[in-house]
């Protein structure tokens, strides 16, 4: 039988192994980088790749902005009301879009909103069907975060004694909900367009491959990685990096305004 000694050991070594594959994954870019660094440089002034990081970059924060507006009502909602069929609502809503194959959703909105539109609209290979792949699938990132916050308010009853103080609902959602889960919509917001930046199934089918026109950093590499190009090795790095400085701004921001 094991020993506590050993079995501590037992979890050390898993997590060492766990954290080494992948911190180690992310950071192997660098390390094969270094290798063609002269050429890896070149790469990043190349207009193809700076107009896809152009892309990216401004689609995602546009489906950011979007994220923000339509899903924090969302969140109310979903943390204030009781309704019928509001778990596989909910369920439906949030977390089967984070799951959902990018490729099938990208098929979806082109049967929807494609040439044979029902409803007689063509967006296909435009700057909108970027940001509405990106927005079905990074969105619920900040209904889910902001909607868990919510509903700790609620059951700490703080909205309540503000009701009895006589506010109405929309001031106890403007003073009370949101000033309270500012950072958790931060949070979401960083999170969705991290999400955004990487988001490649549904751009690829929905909005093309067209350089300076619908090419994000995502597809850029999807196609150019089959040959093992620097190019792909200088927009991949490109990406995870971009992705990595806003997470971790965003988690030293918070705990400094935490205190920690």
């Amino acid at each position: 039988m094991f020993n506590s000694k050993r079995l501590i050991f037992l979890l050390y070594f898993f997590a060492a192994c766990t954290l080494f594959f992948l911190v180690g994954t992310i950071l192997f870019q660098y390390f094969v980088a270094l290798g063609s660094i002269d050429k890896v440089l070149a790469a990043f002034t190349n207009s193809r790749i700076l107009s896809a990081l152009w892309l990216s970059i401004t689609s995602s924060i546009i489906t950011t902005i979007f994220a923000v507006l339509f899903g924090i009502p969302l969140a109310y909602v979903f943390a204030m009301k009781q309704f019928r069929g509001k778990i596989p609502l909910e369920t439906i809503a949030v977390d089967v879009p984070q799951t959902f194959p990018p490729v099938a959703e990208g098929m979806i909105f082109l049967l929807m909103l494609g040439p044979t539109s029902p409803f007689h609209v063509n967006l296909t290979f435009t700057f909108a069907a970027l940001v509405i792949a990106k927005f079905f699938i990074a969105g619920p990132f900040v209904v889910s975060t902001v909607t868990r916050k919510f509903r700790e308010i609620q059951k700490s009853g703080i909205n309540l004694t503000a009701r009895s103080l006589g506010a109405n609902p929309f001031q106890v959602f403007t003073t009370v909900f949101l000033p309270m889960s500012a950072v958790d919509i931060a949070a979401g917001a960083t999170l969705c367009w991290s999400r955004a930046m990487g988001e490649l199934g549904g751009s690829l089918v929905f909005a093309g491959v067209i350089p300076f026109k619908t090419e994000v950093l995502p597809t850029f590499i999807a196609l150019d990685a089959k040959t093992l190009t620097t190019e792909a090795l200088a927009a991949t790095i490109l990406g995870t990096t971009a992705s990595m400085i806003a997470l971790v701004t965003f988690k030293k921001l918070t705990l400094k305004g935490e205190g920690k």
